[in-house]
């Protein structure tokens, strides 16, 4: 009680120093009230004196001024908010309205603190857009914080990385900045990124969920192989040293499948193929290429160059290419629509060439024909126009002296003629 009382005390001398004791004729002095929390938030309530109103009211924290409120019509008590931000674990406050006496002190006690609301996650977006990117390549990333999260404190943006079959999250940068540049990129930038946001509080940093994941892929370069022939019945097809245990495949130059495949062991980085087990064409050539798993996509190498395979004298397994076979050129598809086209256009030439040399035949014949004819007609009407025809019909006299001489006329009778067919005689005969 005594301790109260020259607290009490001193409190009134503080008042009185600092301009805040009574005037004398001041209306009572009000009741500051603590009320219930309200959030984050504590509400203080001055409430005046029964039969007395106003509309200025003040709140002081000790001796300081630290909140009014203005009212339009004189009221019997007014609140006042104070944010967790401006709390403290145990402060003296008092109020007054208008002219009135200084209320008595209050110990205003901080809230416990609740529980924490979580962050919203932000957003990471990357470019380029589809996470692709070649080594020497700058990447750039954006932690977008939600325009619906209401963050006032100051932010710190974290960006990770998990690399391909990694479970453990490396933090590649932190900044206040919610902009990230990697690069230039190599394969070790490849894998799965996200980031987070963190704000920091009184005495704690509180951290929002981690964005969703965005898959970074760097394209891998692969040297071409190397095919080559033992001279032992086997092609070898070697790639790159840094690349050992890949995939290997063998292509018939222009084909889309392989004809066959091998595994090269962890410590190898080249691969034999029996040529007795690939159907061989006498001027086919063959490619290899290989292949590596990184991270969770496969990378592929260009094919190499293509050789062609002697075929030995008498081998079963090599075949002869069809007629009119025209091998591909290097890196070339033999393209069967332009063969049968061709074909098929020359077998129409000949066609309308035969065609056309049967017509010209047969009319050259048919005017040897007329002309031997023509010949033959001015011939002969050469040779008519030369004979000459003279009638020497003989007559058949009859000299009967008996009958003619008795009739006393002296006359002489004709007969019928001695030949039944005229003569005819050629003044210029035909043949001298």
């Amino acid at each position: 009680m005594l301790c109260t009382f020259i607290l009490l005390f001193c409190f009134s001398a503080d008042l009185f120093d600092f301009g805040l004791a009574d005037p004398p004729g001041s209306p009572p002095a009000p009741v500051l009230i603590q009320d219930q929390n309200r959030g984050s938030s504590l509400v203080l309530r001055c409430q005046t004196p029964q039969g007395h109103k106003g509309r200025l009211f003040k709140l002081y924290k000790t001796q300081e001024l630290v909140d009014t409120v203005q009212l339009d019509a004189e009221q019997t008590q007014a609140e006042f908010q104070l944010q967790d931000g401006t709390m403290e674990q145990e402060t003296y406050y008092c109020c007054q309205y208008d002219n009135s006496m200084i209320s008595p002190y209050t110990t205003v006690r901080a809230p416990p603190p609740g529980p924490i609301r979580p962050l919203t996650p932000p957003q990471l977006l990357v470019t380029p857009s589809d996470g692709r990117a070649i080594p020497g390549q700058m990447m750039h990333f954006h932690c977008q914080v939600p325009p619906t999260s209401l963050v006032q404190n100051p932010l710190t943006f974290v960006l990770r990385r998990r690399p391909w079959g990694a479970h453990i999250d490396q933090e590649v940068g932190r900044s206040s900045s919610p902009h990230f540049k990697v690069g230039p990129v190599s394969q070790k930038e490849g894998g799965t990124y996200t980031c987070l946001y963190q704000r920091t509080m009184s005495e704690r940093i509180q951290n929002s969920d981690s964005s969703s994941a965005v898959a970074v892929n760097i394209a891998a370069h692969l040297p071409p192989p190397q095919l080559s022939h033992d001279g032992e019945g086997m092609l070898v097809c070697t790639g790159s040293p840094s690349y050992p245990g890949a995939h290997f495949s063998l292509y018939r130059q222009g084909a889309d499948d392989p004809s066959a495949r091998r595994h090269a062991p962890m410590v190898k980085h080249s691969a034999q193929f029996n040529v007795s087990e690939v159907h061989r064409q006498v001027g086919g050539g063959y490619q290899c290429q290989y292949s590596v798993l990184l991270g969770h996509e496969w990378a592929h190498s260009e094919r190499s160059a293509a050789i062609t395979l002697p075929c030995p004298t008498g081998s079963s397994f090599c075949s002869v290419p069809p007629t009119g076979y025209i091998p591909p050129s290097k890196g070339d598809r033999v393209d069967l629509a332009l063969i049968i086209g061709s074909v098929s256009a020359a077998l129409l030439f000949m066609l309308v060439v035969v065609i056309v040399g049967i017509a010209v035949h047969k009319h050259v014949k048919a005017a040897a024909v007329k002309r031997r004819q023509r010949e033959q007609d001015t011939l002969w009407q050469q040779v008519h126009s030369r004979d000459h025809i003279v009638d020497l019909t003989l007559q058949r006299i009859n000299f009967s002296p008996s009958d003619n001489f008795a009739e006393g006329n002296g006359r002489i009778s004709v007969s019928e003629p001695i030949y039944d067919c005229p003569f005819s005689t050629f003044t210029s005969p035909f043949y001298k």
